[in-house]
């Protein structure tokens, strides 16, 4: 099974978005896909679900010990399984911590999982949830706005991810940095040239563009390829899919 985790500590990166729609484009290419949304404000539950509460979330797996297939609620809409998260979760991490092995509680929970595919929607943080992402997965996805503030901030990303992967035993690699809200400026193109002079062969040859129907397709609960499928959106999260599946080799190579 292939574990990513989509994190950025800096909000409005289209991480969410991300986390969906990509899920939903694998789901499409025959994969059997867990989604896990590992962000107290529950966006990516939302974004599939619309406004439904569920019994049991992410919360009750971390802090209750329930099993993770307890909890899956499954999205016809997006082909996918689900582990919701709703606003319980922000008071986790002060409950984590007085646990012991608190940095990789999930990994326990989600490493005899049977997909082809888990993907965690990380919160935008580098606290004890983010860490618990990351030391759960193997691969790193990071959806990166082209501007120089954004590069400054993954910088410190890397080091946590250095850290984790030393200190915690993981496994994890950067899958691939992802260029996400593009718009043809001549300082998006500046900072696009920057973070692909920074991380190289990294960046993702797919750019996500600011497009509206993302954004419309997030309101109506729906994978962009099912709201519009011939928007930019659309055949953009298609060819990141694409990408995703072929980097599988380079990536088991770090």
């Amino acid at each position: 099974m292939r574990r990513i985790v989509v994190a950025n500590q800096k909000g409005g990166v289209a991480k969410t978005t991300t986390s969906v729609n990509l899920a939903a484009e694998l789901a499409r290419m025959n994969q059997k896909v867990l989604l896990i949304d590992m962000d107290p404000q529950n966006s990516a539950t939302s974004a599939i679900f619309g406004g439904s509460n569920f019994e049991n979330t992410i919360y009750d797996v971390l802090i209750g010990g329930m099993k993770i297939n307890e909890v899956v609620q499954h999205s016809t809409a997006f082909g996918i399984d689900v582990v919701p998260s709703d606003i319980g979760l922000s008071g986790a991490s002060m409950r984590i911590s007085e646990q012991i092995g608190r940095e990789k509680i999930l990994f326990h929970y989600v490493r005899q999982l049977k997909y082809d595919f888990m993907i965690i929607d990380a919160p935008p943080s580098l606290g004890l949830l983010t860490v618990n992402a990351l030391t759960a997965c193997n691969e790193l996805l990071v959806p990166i706005c082209p501007d120089f503030f954004s590069l400054k901030g993954i910088k410190l990303l890397e080091e946590i991810v250095v850290k984790v992967r030393q200190g915690l035993e993981s496994e994890i690699n950067i899958l691939g940095v992802l260029i996400t809200r593009f718009r043809d400026r001549v300082v998006t193109n500046e900072a696009k040239n920057a973070i692909k002079n920074y991380f190289g062969d990294k960046v993702f040859n797919t750019i996500i563009p600011e497009n509206i129907k993302l954004e419309e397709a997030h309101n109506a609960h729906l994978p962009v390829y099912k709201y519009d499928k011939g928007s930019k959106g659309a055949t953009t999260y298609a060819s990141l899919a694409k990408e995703v599946l072929q980097r599988k080799d380079k990536v088991k190579k770090k």
